[in-house]
């Protein structure tokens, strides 16, 4: 991979994350019991993605161009990749920045889930409409839809998560916990599944042969990192948040989540490169 592509990848991830961030964020709210975020937060969320967005545009073009940085903004290469793939994945993440902003300030509740479907909607349009996905079977970017929707949900609430351990009430804090783990023992089993459906859709196989491709193993790697997060969220589940009755207890609770977020990070970092970096062929 060249320095191009590895800024892409991080870039990518990034959006990646920040889709999670607004995902679940009316969740996060249902959840806890607690007020949406404050329109501030919500406005910084949407000038991140923003940002991130055109940063990700013009690294794509300057791979293209391959001429160092003024390839950047080479008109040339500009215009080619903005009637792209690539482009119409940045106009529809721009067009998500400007639909959150309206989301965050909009006091109708109504207009409100409107803003929000919209917005998720046009997150997971504009990822089928790169890497792999772009000329996938229609059941294949189905599993897409369902498999970033549930890893949205749960890598974008673990921040939030994170907080609540210790903000509030190890009673209340527990309860969150709960709630939130029962949801994500029925959602992470329909995430599998619908990971293998795309893998299937890609290579052709259900599972990789040898000899391995550049593809079978970056993914092989996310899917070490997935046992990973998956056994970290099991002790959650079965071990810290049963014991979550004290100060002390809330404290172990965030610092785990801190490694499962990390954890999700680095599958957001392997997931981009898997859908921008490599080719299943």
């Amino acid at each position: 991979m060249t320095l191009w592509s590895v800024a892409s990848v991080l870039t990518l991830a990034f959006i990646f994350w920040l889709n999670a961030v607004m995902t679940a964020s009316p969740y996060i709210v249902y959840l806890s019991g607690l007020k949406k975020q404050s329109e501030r937060k919500n406005s910084l969320v949407a000038l991140l993605l923003l940002l991130a967005s055109l940063l990700y545009f013009f690294l794509k073009v300057g791979s293209f161009a391959a001429e160092g940085f003024a390839g950047m903004i080479d008109t040339t290469y500009m215009q080619f990749i903005w009637t792209g793939p690539v482009g119409l994945f940045i106009q529809l993440q721009v067009t998500v920045a400007v639909v959150w902003i309206f989301y965050s300030v909009v006091k109708v509740t109504s207009i409100q889930w409107m803003l929000y479907v919209a917005a998720v909607g046009l997150m997971g349009w504009s990822f089928l409409s790169i890497g792999h996905g772009s000329d996938a079977v229609w059941w294949s970017k189905l599993a897409l839809l369902i498999h970033l929707l549930i890893a949205w949900v749960w890598f974008g609430s673990l921040n939030s998560l994170r907080k609540l351990a210790t903000s509030v009430s190890p009673d209340k804090s527990k309860a969150i916990m709960e709630r939130f783990g029962m949801h994500m023992s029925a959602a992470v089993p329909i995430l599998l599944i619908a990971g293998v459906v795309m893998y299937r859709s890609a290579t052709g196989q259900w599972i990789p042969e040898l000899p391995l491709t550049s593809y079978d193993t970056v993914l092989l790697t996310k899917l070490v990192f997935v046992a990973l997060i998956l056994l970290v969220a099991a002790r959650h589940k079965l071990k810290l948040v049963p014991q979550l009755n004290n100060e002390s207890a809330a404290k172990r609770l965030k610092q785990s989540i801190t490694v499962e977020m990390v954890l999700a990070v680095t599958i957001f970092i392997l997931a981009s490169a898997l859908s921008s970096a490599f080719s299943p062929g």
